[in-house]
């Protein structure tokens, strides 16, 4: 009987029993030293987004506790990570080292931290990867704790797996490939063989195939001992991507006879040679190399493949090394210098605007062999955004060439916030075609920073960059308007201008951070302008105007309103010097269907037309429920017209230029997409904000905290209206046949009840100022519009008469002033942002105006690790209630860096879950946006 440690009789192999209980033991201790590793890439940086992920990693050495997993794992920027040990113990793990090139790279952990198991250190044994070597694939895959998957070694010489033009690939080295079907969630795994030494790191997969990509561990074991020794890892380079080469091919090259005879001699299992594929222009071998030459010798040593030529560059940085080559059969010896690999890799970026700038890489400029010159944008974030693209190589700003970050660095900041700066760059998807933008310097709603990589502790530091220089004092500037031979365009031209709105921050759930829009002058002489709130959705948002497309001028919100269409902004007058600028004449009345009317609208060119049509109706606005709550127009009526032509927006006038309505842009959500559509706003629901305007009064909206519709008053007999109240609505507007019905309310109002039918309202004034209002009456009086509910809601209470599950009741209810502020507070925390409920959520989802409203999360922060999503409220921090933005400071103001908090959240559908989160102060600190006298302000907390 065979026993289990016996070999067959050839020898090479076990017998199958000895070979699993073989295959068992090696895993049980491969197992143990295999960890999942949770990352947080906290900023946006060269080929890696920001983002939360997990992968795998391995204990290569447990004394000093260093793991192996792969470059993209580690990360080339700053980044967080844990690992998840067997047991399921947590340790932090500091990024140690990142190659600059292949696919693999080093954390570390503290060893004297892990409490409960002692795991082995895994030997990398890159001799034992053998074509036939069956294998398995230990690590985390596809978001499992642990898996095994099995695998046979059939290639070792295949090309660097491709993962996409603007991602991080692998070059200058073959891979094995498997037989096997290993997800994203492995990269990182250790490739073991029988007796469970590693032969292999997984970097990826091809599912189509069935097939698995490892990286080979030649470079890796040089690069651990020097890392062991606290020595740095020398890293040379060519700024050249060589590709392997069969000699059939070579031969088409020009290979000569003699050459490949030699070559064959070296290695008779090569198959080929390294043929220049690609170099970086300005780079140590222009002029000296080009695409197709063969790769033949280096310091007089045969090259069969690519682990000799590395060796030769890593052991010669900044020195010359000679190499033999041919071109098109011709033998020619060039001497470029090696270049440090290092020293074009990024070790430092700029954040401002909320974007991210760094030094172009080696790793981005390979693939569209560009030069190695200008500031990377890795991500727009605000300030950039007028450049329409990411990941874009800035030339110029302001003129002056950036050649690299520290120059870019320098003229971003001798620019005052506010100014207007070009920007000279180019999209590397596009390197020949230079573009130009223009953008707006922002040192309000975000640090300017710049940061550098400690390898010491594995942070990114940032240091403050001085406040900028004093902006000039703006001066007028003078236009004229242009010419119109249309009279029913000449007498608006100076009352219409464009809006546009940038936002910084996402709040009060908007969807967008660039709107434009059209604005009506309604006081030249105070600079007050109304335009739609899809232009203006926030008050967070920095304005511009621009008057006939001639000269653009900066303003601020002065009023939303919670409900219609409107807000009003507001400019400095003197900044338009002596252009003929003109109050627009509102002609506040009812409008009609059939109504003759012209639409004097703006393109997005700023170009002015009109257009004769009619109105097809006066209909409420019903537009569907936004996910996540954001504003949306409600309780008016909107004007439709006949016919249209597609604008930013305008107005509709009658035949004496006297302006009946806005035509603005009404946002709303179908399902999961954005759209806008076309209405006419009344002037008649503006006549009592310009009269408070006038009189010097700060504006105010009365809100009874529902929103209502229209039902027939068919309908309304069916839900028990009786024929006197049925009568008295008749009598009241024998025109429309109509009743109001309450559709949501909201916590704050409390009284009234989805589906109550209003019927009569009775103003009870509480200050003699809205008693002296002429629309405030202490009687009861019916009502059937929305017009008429929001003046009897002036009086701040009102008795009202509703119909409810057949029965009249009488309700005393209150209406609360809105001063059109909108949200004016925010707080940055753990990458979140939090606000107050906002009133659109209030109304649309009947959410108590009480926690830490989420509005937005920052992907690879803490939030965004912990699942902490927009819509959601905090509503307690470790078991302390947070009933306010000053309460929830408060829980978490004694937090330490690096603490664990469990936070209590409710969302939209009043659904508790308890989320625990861990701090990470050093990429996500405390700070506060809040809106004064002055203007918004930015501070740390």
């Amino acid at each position: 009987m065979t026993t289990t440690t016996e070999r067959d009789p050839a020898g090479d192999h076990l017998h199958p029993q000895a070979e699993a209980q073989t295959w068992r033991a090696s895993l049980q201790r491969v197992c143990a030293a295999v960890v999942s590793v949770r990352i947080d890439a906290t900023r946006p940086f060269d080929t890696e987004w920001n983002g939360t992920s997990q992968a795998t990693a391995f204990v290569v050495d447990a004394g000093l506790g260093i793991v192996l997993t792969n470059r993209h794992v580690v990360h080339p920027g700053p980044v967080v990570a844990e690992a998840v040990f067997l047991n399921h113990e947590e340790i932090p793990l500091r990024p140690l080292y990142r190659d600059p090139v292949h696919d693999f790279g080093f954390y570390q952990y503290d060893p004297s931290a892990l409490r409960f198991m002692q795991p082995t250190a895994l030997r990398l044994a890159p001799e034992k990867a053998r074509v036939g070597t069956e294998i398995r694939v230990v690590g985390n895959d596809a978001g499992e704790k642990l898996s095994i998957l099995a695998g046979t070694l059939a290639r070792l010489d295949r090309p660097a797996p491709s993962y996409g033009v603007h991602r991080y690939n692998d070059f200058n080295t073959f891979y094995i490939q498997a037989a096997s079907g290993t997800s994203g969630g492995s990269s990182g795994s250790p490739v073991v063989d029988i007796h469970g030494d590693v032969v292999g790191l997984n970097a990826g997969s091809r599912t189509q195939a069935a097939s698995s990509f490892f990286l080979p561990l030649d470079r890796v074991v040089r690069a651990l001992e020097l890392v062991r020794a606290g020595l740095p890892v020398p890293r040379g380079t060519l700024m050249t991507t060589f590709a392997y080469t069969p000699y059939d091919e070579l031969r088409r090259l020009g290979l000569r006879q003699t050459s490949e005879q030699a070559a064959r001699a070296v290695d008779p299992e090569a198959t080929g040679l390294l043929v220049v594929e690609k170099r970086i222009p300005g780079g140590v071998t222009d002029g000296l190399l080009e695409p197709g030459d063969i790769l033949l010798r280096a310091e007089g040593r045969e090259l069969a493949d690519f682990v000799p030529l590395d060796e030769l560059l890593d052991t010669h940085v900044g020195r010359p090394i000679d190499l033999d080559i041919e071109r098109g059969g011709q033998p020619m010896r060039v001497r470029p210098v090696v270049h440090d690999l290092h020293a074009i890799t990024p070790a430092s970026f700029l954040e401002l605007g909320g974007g991210v700038l760094h030094d172009l890489s080696y790793q981005r400029a390979r693939n569209p062999q560009v030069p190695l010159r200008g500031a990377y944008l890795a991500s727009a974030g605000y300030m950039f955004a007028p450049l329409e693209l990411e990941r874009a190589v800035i030339l110029a700003i302001a003129g002056r060439p950036t050649p690299d970050l520290a120059t870019a660095t320098e003229i971003l900041q001798s620019l005052p916030h506010g100014a207007r700066a070009t920007v000279r760059y180019y999209d590397l998807e596009a390197p020949t075609r230079e573009r130009v933008a223009v953008i707006t310097i922002d040192r309000r709603w975000f640090a300017m920073t710049h940061h550098t990589r400690d390898d010491a502790t594995g942070l990114w530091p940032g240091t403050a960059c001085p406040p900028p220089p004093p902006a000039p004092p703006p001066q007028p500037t003078t236009i004229s308007f242009p010419h119109s031979d249309d009279p029913r365009i000449a007498g608006l031209l100076p009352s219409l201008v464009t809006v546009d709105a940038a936002i910084p921050y996402k709040i009060d759930g908007v969807h967008a951070i660039r709107f434009r829009g059209a604005g009506l002058v309604l006081d030249a002489a105070r600079g007050l302008v109304v335009t739609d709130r899809n232009t203006v959705p926030v008050a967070l948002v920095d304005l511009r105007i621009t008057l006939a497309g001639g000269l653009e001028i900066p303003a601020e919100p002065v009023f939303l309103h919670p409900h219609h269409n409107y807000a009003i902004v507001r400019y400095d007058p003197a900044l338009v010097g002596d252009t003929p600028v003109r109050s627009a004449e509102l002609h506040p009345r009812p409008l009609t269907p059939g109504e003759p009317v012209r639409v004097v609208a703006l393109k997005a060119n700023h170009r002015v037309f009109c257009h004769n049509t009619e109105i097809s109706a006066v209909e409420p606005v019903d537009l569907p429920l936004p996910r996540p709550p954001r504003f949306r127009a409600m309780n008016l009526e909107r004007v439709t017209l006949a016919t249209t032509i597609e604008s930013i927006g305008g107005v509709l006038t009658d035949a004496d230029s006297r302006v009946l309505a806005l035509w603005s842009s009404f946002s709303y959500q179908d399902n999961k997409e954005h759209r806008t559509g076309e209405f006419g706003l009344p002037a008649l629901l503006l006549r009592e904000l310009l009269d408070d305007l006038r009189h010097g009064r700060e504006p105010v909206c009365w809100d009874l905290g529902v929103e209502l519709g229209l039902i027939s008053l068919a309908e309304a007999r069916n839900h028990g209206l009786s024929a006197a109240a049925a009568a008295r609505l008749e009598a009241h507007d024998p025109v429309r046949r109509q009743v109001l019905s309450v559709t949501r309310t909201s916590v704050a109002a409390p009284g009234w009840r989805a589906g109550d039918l209003l019927l009569a309202v009775a103003a009870v004034p509480e200050d003699s100022s809205a008693a002296d209002r002429p629309h405030v009456s202490s009687d009861s009086r019916p009502v059937n519009t929305f017009r008429e509910v929001e003046l009897a809601a002036a009086a701040g209470r009102l008795r009202v008469t509703v119909l409810r599950d057949g029965a009249e009741q009488q309700l005393d209810v209150r209406a609360v002033a809105h001063r059109g502020c909108g949200t004016d507070r925010v707080i940055h925390w753990a990458g979140a942002l939090l606000q107050a409920p906002h009133h659109a959520a209030q109304i649309q989802r009947n959410l108590p105006p009480e926690g830490a409203y989420i509005s937005l999360y920052w992907y690879g922060s803490p939030a965004s690790r912990s699942r902490l999503r927009a819509a959601r409220r905090i509503v307690a921090v470790d078991g302390r209630p947070t009933l306010d933005l000053d309460a929830f400071l408060a829980a978490v103001a004694d937090k330490p860096n690096h603490a664990s908090l469990r936070l209590k959240t409710v969302d939209l559908d009043d659904k508790v879950e308890l989320i625990t989160l861990r701090l990470d102060l050093d990429y996500f600190p405390t700070y506060e946006l809040r809106r004064t006298a002055d203007g918004w302000v930015r501070r740390a907390l």
